[in-house]
């Protein structure tokens, strides 16, 4: 599924983003957030940002979202573990 985001022309000339960039970075930004929110475990959140475990942790922590840790994601990460 997409979605389709209708964002003002000057807002969007106004980050220091490039036109491929913009796009890329929303999806992370949106991840992330709904990530904080408790919307979606840190595996779904991945997917969404379209990151790995490991980097979309990092993209957590450089904007100061700390990881929640519960018995999902730890079933999570035992699966993901027993898949490599």
């Amino acid at each position: 599924m997409s979605i389709i985001l209708d964002i003002d022309e000057q807002v969007l000339a106004s980050l220091p983003l490039q036109p491929g960039e913009r796009e890329r970075l929303m999806q992370i930004e949106l991840a992330c957030r709904f990530y904080a929110n408790g919307w979606l475990s840190l595996a779904q959140g991945a997917r969404m940002a379209g990151l790995d475990h490991f980097a979309f942790g990092a993209a957590l922590a450089e904007r100061g979202i700390p990881r929640q840790y519960g018995l999902t994601e730890a079933q999570e990460d035992l699966a993901h573990a027993r898949r490599q």
